[in-house]
């Protein structure tokens, strides 16, 4: 029997667990976190809670990684450890933490669910975050671009600040308990506790946190002006100081139009209402079209023309043929910083995917149901339900229409956005294709020699759509150096072509490729986009098989010759 002491929270969106990277508890010890799994509880059910594995050593207990089989969530679950089990103020100690952490019910901090006995195990099972610490990032030596950065100083200012407004006894922020999840959202451990070993003035907090986030940031002195000083007034005393979370977060919203780009998945109630007028046009103008050929049908001749003209305009589409593929002759070509590697033959689309493109597989799913996991990668999580993006709608919808995108314009011919790896490798599959290999994608972009760029060593903003003009705060501004903001049609930008005549592999969008970094077992990401500053040839990133944005598109291959036409 298990005694509950919380009303459940609400759910979160089932994750996947993933394979090796820990989820730190308040506050989580980053080096126990890496420890071998304790195979104690493994497989083991405590309450309605199947445990999977350990994800790491926390004050007072262990942490793993556990479903509640009851309705298939995955959550974190702390076990108070043997040694306190029967220590009576152990055990009160950590129920009571766990009653403060389930009152705790705000947006930037995990939730508690549930807390009890079961089998002689004292627990609590909180929300799982998918994503790695700043203590974790820190220690792996990566940096985060500055929009990421003023995320993060947000969300934990938000919830340090409802903590302190609300007087809930807590933690001080530490590396350990904030977040940034696989979808690139930070997140703050809850922090809340019973009684607070030592309580944590305000300023004292503000300073900790401007320390973490610069662990994670370039040194200050590299950072832009406005986040240089906001940062300098949390962590160093003066006047200027910043004494309260209040204060600080009225500077972080001063400067997010300046610094954090327009966020694609906030998409406008603007936008959502151009679909439905779009849509609503479309009946309206559909009906008049019948309602003129019954009343003017002896007016054959002219009437002929006059359904021809209003066909294309009401059913026509402004997709180009654009879909065709690049041989890339077999032989040898510089791979990296000079390794010459030899490959065989193989085609590669000249463009990147579009939306025209892949509304033809969606429309296939909507058709076959069926046969969706057909398509799916073997890796790909249970969670990963369908490969319809989530805004497809709108972006779709308004790329049909010819309408903008939070004001900036797209249509068919645009490169398909906010697909995650498993939904690009899906659409390959379905093609009969695959999405190529860091090698393949580089001999198509550098050619035989090994080009830095597409055109060759020397850097050219003009010929490759990047930030060289990108103004995130302005997205109706036009490009004036590469004549693009944000992205553009696929087949527009001359200067970015390759020696084979693949277009586009500088710039516009970044590329998923089908190579896995081999120690973080993730996808890797090739090319600039125009949100990059470097749009080298011979450089890669790993991310999240589930990360979407704006900037991330790809495009497929195949090893045998594509039929003509």
């Amino acid at each position: 029997m298990v005694r509950a002491i919380a009303p459940s929270a609400p759910a979160p969106e089932p994750v996947a667990f993933p394979a090796a990277e820990p989820v730190a508890d308040e506050p989580a010890d980053a080096a126990a976190a890496a420890e071998p799994a304790d195979s104690g509880l493994i497989g083991q059910t405590i309450g309605s809670y199947q445990i999977i594995r350990k994800l790491g050593d926390a004050r007072w207990g262990t942490v793993y990684a556990a479903v509640q089989t009851a309705i298939n969530r995955p959550v974190a679950l702390k076990v108070l450890d043997a040694s306190h089990a029967h220590d009576a103020d152990a055990r009160t100690r950590f129920i009571s933490d766990a009653r403060a952490k389930a009152h705790v019910q705000h947006p930037s901090t995990q939730a508690v669910y549930e807390a009890g006995e079961s089998g002689g195990h004292i627990f609590y099972a909180y929300e799982y975050v998918e994503g790695q610490t700043l203590a974790e990032l820190a220690a792996g030596g990566r940096k985060l671009d500055e929009p990421t950065g003023l995320k993060i100083l947000r969300i934990a200012a938000e919830g340090l600040g409802y903590l302190t407004s609300q007087n809930i006894p807590h933690a001080p922020p530490q590396a350990g308990s904030i977040f940034l999840g696989a979808d690139g959202g930070p997140r703050l451990a809850n922090l809340a506790t019973h009684t607070a070993d030592e309580p944590s003035p305000v300023v004292g907090e503000l300073q900790a946190l401007g320390h973490i986030v610069l662990t994670v940031l370039p040194p200050l002195q590299n950072l832009r002006p406005g986040l240089r000083e906001l940062i300098a007034r949390m962590i160093q005393r003066g006047p200027q100081s910043f004494v309260g979370w209040g204060q600080l977060l009225v500077a972080i919203k001063a400067l997010e139009p300046k610094i954090v780009p327009l966020d694609a998945a906030k998409i406008s109630a603007q936008d959502r209402a151009a679909v439905a007028a779009v849509a609503q046009l479309r009946k309206h103008q559909k009906r008049s079209l019948y309602i003129n050929v019954i009343s003017f049908i002896s007016l054959l001749a002219v009437f002929a023309t006059f359904c021809v003209i209003a066909y294309q305009k009401l059913f026509g589409t402004n997709e180009r043929n654009i879909g065709a593929q690049i041989e890339i002759p077999e032989g040898e070509f510089i791979f990296g910083p000079g390794e010459p590697v030899i490959l065989p033959t193989f085609w590669i689309d000249k463009y990147e995917i579009t939306y025209g493109q892949y509304a033809r597989f969606v429309d296939f799913l909507k058709k076959n149901p069926a046969r969706i996991a057909e398509f799916d990668d073997e890796r790909q999580p249970p969670t990963k339900a369908g490969h319809i993006p989530k805004n497809w709608d709108i972006f779709f919808g308004n790329a049909k229409a010819g309408h903008p995108v939070h004001s900036v314009p797209i249509d068919l011919n645009c490169p398909v956005m906010e697909i995650d790896w498993w939904d690009a490798a899906a659409y390959a599959k379905w093609r009969g294709r695959a999405l190529p290999t860091e090698q393949e994608w580089e001999k198509a972009a550098r050619g035989t020699k090994g080009s830095v760029y597409p055109w060759g060593e020397d850097a050219s903003p003009k010929k490759a759509n990047s930030n060289a003009d990108h103004k995130p705060s302005d997205p109706a501004a036009e490009g004036k150096v590469d004549g693009y903001n944000f992205w553009n049609p696929v087949d527009k930008i001359r200067g970015d072509k390759s020696p084979f005549g693949v277009v586009g592999m500088a710039g516009n969008v970044a590329e998923w490729v089908g190579t896995w970094d081999p120690v973080r077992k993730r996808p890797l990401i090739k090319g600039g986009s125009f949100m990059a500053s470097d749009v080298r040839l011979d450089r890669s990133s790993d991310s999240d098989p589930g990360n979407v944005a704006e900037h991330i598109g790809f495009r497929t291959v195949t090893h045998t010759a594509p039929p003509k036409k």
